[in-house]
């Protein structure tokens, strides 16, 4: 075999640099990738998603008392954002409210929910909800919160374990549910007491005594720390 000079060697070294390095510079330019510290590709998405507004609200709030609503927008600072709700992901999005965002980037208001069960809230540029804006990305991001409404409850269950509710299920110690008197079997109702939330389906009916919305499982009042007639917060959330 016929030996290679240095210089023979240099030129080959120098094409095969060039032919690898060609599809790396064409990746870089394109933007598909960019490289990351362990020597391997981060792939990254053509558009950021990013909404420039984040919005901060309780999970939980009460039929009839305001609520606190905050939120954050560096790069709208000095103008103003408008907060709106909508029942369902097909509802219309309707105004809850307006406030100027301060030179920190902060802005806050109250909403005073007058209907009880799921909401959603989202907040952005006031321009922007004023021309019926929604998927533009102006928007940030969609929070929940469940509106609950004050109700009586008391409980059940010890003489009853064993036996077939009215809406067909057996009860045992460990049953969740709620009792009520005109709400269809399997719809689901959240609660809230003393701190605690718990979502459960309608299982049989009652209760029968004056003032009395709810007549909570043992195991549902158990929960809630509740073992007693009490005031506690309820929104229907499927009928």
């Amino acid at each position: 075999m016929r030996k290679w000079t240095a210089t023979t060697r240099g030129v080959v070294a120098a094409f095969v640099a060039a032919v690898l390095v060609l599809p790396a510079a064409g990746a870089a330019s394109s933007g598909g990738t960019t490289g990351n510290g362990g020597g391997g590709a981060t792939y990254t998405s053509g558009a950021p998603d990013g909404s420039e507004i984040s919005l901060t609200v309780a999970s939980g709030a009460w039929l009839g008392r305001a609520t606190r609503i905050r939120g954050r927008s560096a790069e709208l600072a000095g103008r103003t954002v408008a907060v709106e709700r909508r029942r369902t992901r097909h509802s219309e999005w309707v105004p809850v409210g307006s406030a100027r965002v301060g030179d920190d980037g902060r802005f806050a208001l109250s909403w005073t929910p007058r209907s009880a069960g799921r909401h959603q809230l989202r907040a952005l540029p006031s321009t922007a909800s004023s021309a019926g804006s929604a998927d533009d990305g102006t928007a940030s991001r969609v929070e929940r919160v469940t509106v609950y409404r004050s109700v009586t409850s008391t409980w059940y269950g010890p003489g009853f374990y064993g036996n077939r509710t009215a809406c067909g299920v057996r009860l045992t110690t460990e049953t969740l549910g709620v009792a009520h008197r005109t709400l269809p079997c399997g719809a689901e109702v959240a609660l809230r007491a003393n701190g605690h939330s718990i979502v459960v389906p309608v299982i049989d009916r009652g209760p029968y005594a004056d003032g009395v919305t709810y007549d909570l499982t043992r195991a549902t009042a158990e929960q809630l720390g509740v073992m007693h007639t009490a005031r506690i917060g309820a929104a229907v959330l499927s009928r």
